[in-house]
């Protein structure tokens, strides 16, 4: 049988967040690969940080097989080094040879999973770069999906991205921003834009969430990460000269206390993936309130293909590549135009029409039969 290993970030099976690889994973095994999903490494450190995540983490270490979905397995590694933004951590080289502090040997652990040996191996999280000297692969992609150096986690990054783009057989980026920073350094790259899973965004009718039941007024909703680009004075402004109620739906990494005594805005917190097309199609609105600065100029956002196949309008900043997009939504030049787009909206209505094609023809399924495609060109092996 056909294998493939992902390295990503977030979990596989994560009940809020269902992001592309988790798509692209699903879509190998309908084509008949086994998976292996591997977590960020751990140690003791990640108990101080988040119990929960390290007894899932521990829970997954051993050489058995711990079935997160059929045909899909978990793993991640106890290792007594790890890498990232902590004391005696940010050094690029626990990165690149990681596999040397992972107990038990991991290369042990690995052929008794079955996944020692994989027809490709696909790396989206350049922490998890000690795969490729364990895994004997046939084709490593590497699928860049942020600019990993403008984050605070991944210090001295660019190192460990160099090293993988040196290895990677095909180089897949997700906004023109990051392709033309792979290609300035020489590599070849491709862009494959973020996509939707439309068929579960897409349906005519899903109930409506129990926190709408409370007001009659219209609704503005946001959904995903709300972190320290996410723009609280847009929504500050937004909520103050807008009679409609807000809601956030997301886990909260920032701080929004200048949010919580305005009564039209709601802080939901994270809500599962399957509930969530319920929340878009009982609003007006929906939004993306980011702010601009370069990490978000070289973003694809997953959330705008969602929004429109669940057929609501989008307002969104002027990012650089929702500008590239060509999608049937309102950009706004500034935090004004932010405001009189979502008003304009909530008082004239719109076609929903245009916003679910766009979803439709940005599949993940399509998405992914480009990338079969380009993995079926030998010629695009650049090593």
């Amino acid at each position: 049988m056909k294998k493939v290993v992902f390295a990503d970030f977030v979990e596989y099976n994560d009940p809020n967040s269902k992001l592309g690889n988790y798509h692209y994973c699903n879509s190998f095994i309908r084509d008949g690969y086994e998976a292996l999903w591997v977590s960020n490494s751990y140690n003791g450190l990640i108990y101080l940080k988040n119990k929960q995540d390290y007894m899932f983490k521990k829970s997954i270490s051993t050489a058995q097989r711990h079935e997160l979905a059929p045909g899909i397995y978990g793993f991640s590694a106890f290792a007594s080094r790890l890498y990232g933004n902590y004391l005696f951590s940010r050094n690029p080289h626990i990165a690149l040879h990681q596999e040397r502090y992972i107990r038990p040997d991991v290369r042990e652990t690995l052929r008794q999973l079955q996944f020692d040996k994989a027809d490709i191996l696909w790396i989206s999280n350049p922490k998890l770069y000690w795969l490729t000297n364990v895994v004997d692969y046939g084709k490593l992609v590497y699928r860049v999906a942020d600019d990993y150096s403008k984050f605070k986690e991944f210090p001295n990054i660019e190192v460990v991205e160099n090293h993988l783009l040196s290895k990677a057989d095909l180089i897949l980026a997700t906004s023109r921003k990051l392709l033309d920073k792979v290609t300035q350094k020489g590599y070849r790259a491709f862009l494959v834009n973020n996509g939707v899973e439309y068929e579960h965004f897409a349906p005519e009718t899903t109930p409506e969430p129990a926190e709408y039941a409370a007001s009659r007024r219209m609704r503005v909703i946001y959904v995903g990460a709300i972190k320290y680009w996410f723009d609280v004075d847009a929504i500050e402004t937004l909520a103050k000269e807008t009679d409609a109620d807000i809601y956030l739906v997301g886990k909260v990494e920032t701080d929004l206390s200048k949010l919580k005594p305005l009564e039209n805005v709601h802080i939901l917190g994270g809500r599962p993936y399957a509930s969530i097309p319920g929340y878009l199609k009982h609003a007006d609105v929906a939004v993306i309130p980011f702010k601009k600065m370069e990490a978000t100029d070289a973003v694809s956002p997953i959330k705008l293909y969602e929004y429109c196949s669940a057929g609501t309008a989008v307002v969104t900043t002027d990012m650089e590549e929702v500008k590239r997009m060509n999608a049937p939504v309102y950009i706004a030049k500034d935090q004004e135009d932010f405001v009189r787009g979502v008003k304009a909206y909530l008082r004239d209505g719109y076609d929903r029409t245009p916003l679910t094609d766009f979803g439709k023809n940005n599949s993940w399924g399509k998405r992914y039969q480009s990338i079969q495609q380009l993995l079926a060109e030998k010629a695009l092996v650049h090593k």
